[in-house]
């Protein structure tokens, strides 16, 4: 059974009262000691996986204790700031763009309170600074200015780009680390070394999807059905990048109506056919996989690449997913039957009273991370965890920077068989 998440569920009544008496009763006020959402306009689309693989924390723990003698001695007492658009200032329609917005806002920020309170008995002491963000720069610039603000640890948010421009601009003025929760890094980005993109690029999409394929013991030519699109030209990148002695020989086909890829193919028990589709068109992507149907049903060895995009499809050819044996790469996976996963849901409906939604995991994946970063390292935890690996419970990080800003440069990939997803090793 395949456990979807509902990108158009509307806020529940329940919810919003939650996320009012959060906000309004005394926790989101910036004196309040207790233990973002910037859109990712090119990535929406979520997968659920029925298994995961459990963080190897014994791995990441070595490697904390190793660089914890290089740190210079800090307060264990932080301030971070939260910059979210909660738009309590109006009455909202539910029918409207921005009220689904002010969920994904409800289901983080609380995400985030569970971690920090999970942080908080662990040791670390931090007050949460929660703002208003409205989506509006000149707000945002009217926080930033407010006097506490150039003393903050660590700020997140706020979402949209204009106001997240002025936030990073002011981080690093201040030399604080600054967090985009959602948002890829693209090359009209401020540049500031202390700015985390959490959505892994298009090309690291690319890179792990070559890395998997380099690693498959029998490999023959991989079909690479190409649209030419802005999303196809920046997968290849990384997919060529990470090809370095070895390389993967390609059949490089346009997406054109009345394709026959069959003579392309080659039928052995011991040999796939790879075909990748690195593309977001859902007409194109579902022309081209029914086009594998005769390839299908005389039993040819097949396993098609995709993006999670796919899952965003109106009319997802889930059939031929199945019978391909689809991989889909992925910055973002919930797996349900796990159980970090049952006890993050457990935590969370005990602590809300409500079921975690789909922000929530990721608000509380990335602050246990960088939680987590300040408790070992302090302010300075961003000189100490590039090109580490670190796992989540939704999401993993790998830091890498570009020379414009930091991104996160890991990405799962997740496998549909037999009408099931499992996520690869």
């Amino acid at each position: 059974m395949i456990s979807a998440l509902n990108h158009q569920q509307p806020l529940s009544g329940n919810k919003l009262i939650a996320l009012l008496i959060l906000l309004l009763g005394g926790i989101a006020c910036s004196a309040s000691r207790h233990t973002q959402v910037l859109t990712n306009e090119v990535r929406a689309a979520e997968v659920i996986p029925a298994d995961t693989i459990v963080p190897d924390k014994e791995k990441q723990e070595e490697e904390m204790e190793q660089q914890k003698g290089l740190v210079p001695e800090f307060a264990n007492d932080f301030h971070i700031a939260l910059l979210l658009p909660f738009s309590l200032h109006k009455d909202i329609l539910p029918s409207s763009k921005e009220y689904k917005v002010i969920e994904s806002v409800s289901d983080y920020y609380q995400g985030i309170l569970l971690a920090l309170e999970q942080l908080k008995k662990e040791g670390l002491i931090v007050t949460l600074h929660v703002y208003d963000s409205r989506m509006d720069s000149l707000v945002t610039v009217d926080i930033l200015r407010k006097p506490e603000m150039a003393s903050m640890d660590l700020i997140i948010g706020p979402l949209d780009h204009p106001s997240f421009a002025a936030a990073s601009q002011f981080a690093l003025s201040y030399e604080i680390p600054v967090i985009a929760p959602f948002a890829m890094l693209n090359s009209e980005a401020e540049i500031n070394p202390l700015s985390f993109y959490c959505s892994p690029s298009l090309e690291a999409y690319g890179s792990e999807v070559a890395r998997y394929l380099l690693a498959q013991k029998h490999l023959g030519p991989v079909l690479y059905f190409t649209d030419g699109s802005n999303t196809d030209k920046a997968f290849k990148r990384g997919f060529n990048a990470a090809q370095k002695e070895n390389k993967i020989k390609l059949i490089e086909r346009k997406i054109v109506t009345g394709m026959d890829p069959k003579p392309l193919l080659k039928k052995s028990d011991s040999l796939y056919n790879y075909i990748l589709i690195p593309s977001d068109a859902d007409k194109g992507v579902n022309m081209t996989l029914r086009s594998f149907k005769e390839a299908e049903d005389d039993g040819y060895p097949l396993i098609v690449v995709g993006l999670d995009s796919w899952l965003n499809f109106r009319d997802p050819e889930m059939g031929h997913w199945n019978k391909m044996n689809a991989i889909i790469a992925t910055a973002y996976s919930v797996p349900d039957s796990s159980s970090n996963y049952r006890h993050f849901h457990s935590a969370f409906r005990a602590m809300h009273g409500i079921p975690p939604g789909e922000y929530a995991l990721k608000g509380y994946d990335q602050m246990m991370h960088f939680g987590n970063g300040l408790f070992t390292f302090g302010k300075l935890f961003p000189s100490y965890i590039f090109n580490t690996e670190f796992e989540g419970v939704g999401i993993d990080f790998y830091w890498n920077n570009s020379g414009r800003a930091v991104q996160n440069r890991a990405v799962r990939l997740v496998q549909y068989q037999n009408f099931y997803f499992k996520q690869l090793k």
